[in-house]
């Protein structure tokens, strides 16, 4: 029964760092991460840099790089962190191993001009149901999906995530799928690569 508690206690303690279901190293030089971002109150924060979940008592650090709560993403930028310099950009690649093969610029992803990137906002989305669902957080990662009732599929875009850190380090960045083997909802799994 105390290890009852302590488990419920933990899954709603954002300070937790155990929601990192895996994170491993692909063959294509790759990593395929999934992260277990059920609970609706907080997001689950992550570092490529250090491939590790961030606690939210460091939100308003440049220690993060992107944010999952369900469905919804942000980056460490705007209205997530005011001192945060990451954000998101649509790549014209067709894969993480290609988008992280060349410069972000010449896939239309540079800081200028700055409306390249998008930073962290006030933004809604499609929620689940069919439902309209207002969020602070990035409009165009949020995009990554399909909904049909009951089910979310990826869209399969690429984007660069500007780390939180700033322009110094960028990763290729996709959303593969939206649950655990055992068909729970709220698990997504992405693989992403560090550009050069």
């Amino acid at each position: 029964m105390n290890q009852l508690v302590a488990d419920l206690l933990k899954a709603n303690d954002p300070n937790s760092l155990d929601k990192v279901v895996y994170s491993r190293a692909e063959t294509d030089g790759t990593t395929l991460t999934r992260i277990n971002a059920t609970n609706m109150d907080f997001y689950i924060y992550f570092s490529f840099r250090t491939n590790s979940q961030i606690p939210f008592s460091s939100v308003n650090t440049t220690n993060w790089d992107i944010a999952f709560n369900r469905y919804k993403l942000a980056t460490n930028s705007g209205t997530s962190n005011s001192f945060g310099l990451g954000g998101a950009c649509l790549s014209n690649q067709t894969t993480v191993t290609a988008a992280a093969s060349i410069d972000r610029s010449s896939q239309n992803c540079s800081d200028t001009p700055s409306t390249n990137f998008v930073i962290d906002a006030k933004t809604s989305t499609q929620g689940i149901g069919g439902v309209g669902a207002e969020f602070i957080g990035n409009a165009l990662l949020t995009d990554w999906f399909n909904y049909q009732i009951g089910n979310l599929t990826t869209k399969g875009l690429i984007y660069i995530v500007r780390s939180g850190a700033g322009s110094s380090s960028n990763f290729a960045f996709k959303i593969e799928n939206y649950y655990s083997d055992a068909g729970t909802s709220a698990y997504p799994t992405f693989r992403w690569k560090k550009l050069p």
